[in-house]
């Protein structure tokens, strides 16, 4: 099998409704693009992502093209060496081509991915939301819970007083027994050491269970000190690193509890992560908060992840803004599960008919 084409489609832009807090809007409207890279055996793999990063894939593409085509698809290894060694690829345009290549993969052999990586295991929790109050974060925490999600994580308002007043309302809210963690959102991050030390006791009173990119990734000091004085609430780093090496220097200084797994790594350096993170007793989540699905295959076939992160609410990068495109998208059941795909590859299909009916740009 050969690889023999790539085809683009840029879907028109819809209203983006889930950034409530105007500060971080970095666009009124959410743009997706669908990359499908094609095979001489009518196998194709297709990928949803930011309409930014298929742009960016078709271009990087016309220039490597003659590296890319002709190529065996299950020889992903020595394609990415190829484009990140000569053509400088970055990790966020490789993880894209690396979610198709194991797409081609897995229709190639009829199966899941998280089959062909290895499953341990059938399903997976979910989380996650974004807003502007407490109050909405309460009611939307609450309708979470309702609905069978059986952890939060919350996307704060990203200044210190303000977060702290939410994360006791929002325990007070749901009780004892319910799942929380937060992510502060801002990056490199918003908090100065001593407010992420002053967030990490409260945070162990609450009883959360894990606080994410408190600091910035190189205040490596400023992190090994925060996981060494956080008793209860585990420090989840870095989901913004383009290069697994740069991992090496927080694990020796124990910068973390939890490795957040990129969403632009692919699957091939997730589950390197996730070895990593392993061996040096550490869990590795992966970050996949854009409606993708690569990181629930690599959550289905690792030991050391405990959830899924699903956007909320459910549907609002892809189903919801483009219907009848992405069919059997991801949901969580009434006991906080969402379940394996069935179908080969990703196994959540796109209907590229009705894809092409609301493209902007076809490349």
């Amino acid at each position: 099998m050969k690889i023999t084409g790539l085809r683009v489609l840029i879907l028109e832009p819809r209203e983006n409704h889930h950034q409530e807090v105007p500060e971080y809007v970095v666009s009124k409207t959410r743009q997706n693009g669908i990359a499908i890279i094609s095979t001489d055996e009518g196998i194709d793999g297709v990928v949803s992502t930011e309409a930014s990063n298929a742009r960016e894939l078709a271009r990087r593409w016309a220039g490597a093209r003659e590296h890319i085509e002709g190529q065996d698809p299950l020889d992903r290894g020595k394609l990415a060496h190829t484009l990140r060694r000569r053509f400088t690829w970055p990790q966020r345009i490789l993880g894209v081509l690396d979610y198709g290549l194991w797409d081609i993969a897995g229709k190639a052999f009829d199966k899941p991915i998280y089959k062909l990586l290895g499953a341990t295991r059938d399903m997976a929790y979910g989380s996650t939301i974004h807003h502007n109050s407490d109050e909405r974060f309460v009611e939307t925490t609450l309708r979470c819970k309702e609905a069978g999600f059986k952890a939060v994580k919350l996307h704060p308002y990203c200044r210190f007083e303000d977060d702290l007043r939410l994360v006791y309302n929002v325990r007070k809210a749901v009780g004892d027994v319910f799942t929380l963690m937060i992510d502060t959102l801002v990056y490199p991050a918003p908090y100065t050491r001593d407010e992420a030390l002053r967030m990490g006791r409260a945070l162990d009173e609450l009883g959360f269970w894990w606080f994410e990119d408190p600091l910035p990734k190189t205040d490596l000091d400023g992190l090994a000190e925060l996981t060494r004085e956080c008793k209860v609430v585990q420090i989840r780093a870095a989901d913004r690193v383009e290069d697994i090496a740069e991992y090496a220097a927080m694990i020796r200084m124990r910068c973390m509890d939890i490795m957040a797994g990129p969403a632009s790594f692919g699957i091939t350096d997730l589950m390197k992560l996730a070895v990593l993170a392993e061996a040096n007793n550490m869990k590795m989540e992966p970050h996949d908060f854009g409606g993708g699905t690569a990181s629930l295959h690599v959550g289905l076939a690792i030991s050391n992840c405990d959830y899924y992160e699903q956007a909320t609410p459910e549907g609002c990068f892809d189903s919801e803004i483009y219907p009848g495109v992405y069919l059997e998208p991801i949901r969580v059941d009434r006991e906080g599960y969402v379940h394996a795909p069935t179908g080969p590859g990703l196994g959540f299909p796109i209907d590229l008919k009705e894809a092409e009916k609301v493209a902007s740009e076809i490349l």
